[in-house]
């Protein structure tokens, strides 16, 4: 691969810019799936965009680690973070950081709250979010609006938020806090590419700012516990101790950002899809049975999260090529959901495909331990929408977030009728 390619493959804005990241991912799985990548500012690292490769690494948890590097970052942003004296390090340390057996024991403290039959207690209070964003819709009379700020956005952070415990008036905080984290690359929402130690300083002051406001949270719920899923992990107890204060903020920040900003990423990108693909809607409002595989289909489509960083512990045999001991390998999982040797037609979005083993989750020990809520969270939404919505139209060009991490949309301009 060429220097160019290879800085396209980590650049936040090709990676805004679906056709030309799903011709790069297309080039790399037909020609070199397992592929070491060098580019200009970023430490190099095996580029993984088959859906069988990424599926076999993320089996073997004991081989490839999370803990040593978990997301691309440039050579000045690394750089920073050790200037600051491991501040960074220091700051934040999520279940998504952890090995085993950390990884297992944190993971342990949420996981009846956020697996399988736990969310069902979620179901009322979502159904009612949902209902309330419909109702939103509702206010702007079929005239253009941004969908992406008024609704996708919003519904999912207050689904998190209610979840947690943070009180409404809050909220607005959360989604600024969240969107400037995950958008500091993309200048419009404050980031700038070009100052990348003042970057790396912003990161770390918006954690700190997270960090100031769950650890006031945590206090409070040790003092005076509430049915919510902040007193959950004020009180947890991996290893039957105590949680730290700093897994305990780091739980609460990575929830608050992750629990929310993919959720949101897939409302607004599935709803473009459907824009782009009136049959698909058509067919969806003929018969809202398929709503469940329409939601998978979305999630398939939308692959949020774009990647995640492993590192080898040990020399591992994948394929034809050895990855040694110490080497980065990035998943790329829009590419895997895209890879023909799983999906039939990957290019053609279809709400009645099946099976849909897609990845946008991720998969093996380190699945998304939220998984079960966004279902919760899409389906529920989808369903409402599909009953109140009549008509749906485009306004204006879609503007996508320019993140090598996880996507979203600054702006989804559209005009949105009610049945009456």
């Amino acid at each position: 691969m060429s220097t160019e390619l290879a800085d396209s493959l980590v650049s936040p804005a090709v990676h805004a810019d679906e056709d030309r990241i799903h011709a790069l991912f297309s080039e790399l799985r037909r020609t070199s799936p397992v592929h070491w990548t060098q580019p200009v500012d970023y430490r190099p690292f095996w580029a993984l965009t088959r859906h069988a490769d990424i599926m076999e690494v993320s089996r073997k948890n004991d081989v490839f680690i999370n803990s040593r590097r978990l997301n691309l970052m440039t050579r000045a942003q690394e750089a920073a973070a050790k200037k600051s004296g491991g501040k960074y390090a220091r700051m934040y340390r999520t279940v998504a950081h952890m090995d085993n057996p950390d990884h297992r024991e944190y993971r342990r403290v949420t996981a009846e709250w956020f697996m399988g039959p736990g969310v069902r207690k979620f179901e009322a209070a979502v159904a009612a979010l949902a209902e309330e964003s419909l109702d939103h819709i509702a206010t702007f009379g079929g005239a253009p609006f941004d969908y992406a700020r008024e609704v996708a956005n919003l519904f999912p952070l207050r689904v998190i938020m209610s979840i947690l415990g943070v009180p409404r008036e809050d909220q607005p905080l959360m989604l600024r806090l969240t969107q400037e984290f995950f958008g500091a690359d993309d200048a419009d929402l404050g980031g700038d590419g070009a100052r990348e130690g003042d970057d790396a300083g912003r990161r770390f002051d918006l954690l700190q700012q997270f960090f100031d406001y769950f650890t006031a949270m945590a206090a409070d719920r040790r003092k005076s516990p509430r049915d919510d899923l902040a007193t959950v992990i004020a009180c947890g107890r991996p290893y039957d101790g105590p949680m730290g204060d700093l897994e305990t903020a780091s739980y609460y920040a990575v929830i608050a950002t992750a629990g929310h900003d993919t959720t949101a990423a897939v409302t607004a990108g599935g709803l473009l899809a459907l824009l782009e693909n009136p049959d698909q809607w058509q067919k969806l409002r003929a018969d809202p049975e398929k709503i469940k595989s329409a939601v998978e289909e979305m999630l398939r489509w939308v692959s949020p999260v774009k990647h995640f960083l492993r590192t080898a512990r040990e020399d591992y045999r994948l394929g034809d090529t050895t990855i040694a001991a110490g080497d980065g390998v990035a998943l790329f999982y829009p590419s895997a959901n895209r890879d023909d040797a799983v999906f039939t037609d990957p290019f053609r979005f279809d709400i009645e495909r099946t099976p849909n083993r897609h990845l946008a989750f991720g998969f093996g020990g380190h699945m998304c331990l939220g998984l079960s809520l966004a279902r919760l969270e899409l389906t529920t939404f989808l369903r409402a929408f599909v009953r109140r919505v009549d008509r749906i139209e485009p306004a204006g060009e879609p503007q996508r977030i320019h993140a090598n991490l996880v996507g979203g949309f600054k702006a989804l301009p559209v005009r949105i009728g009610l049945v009456h």
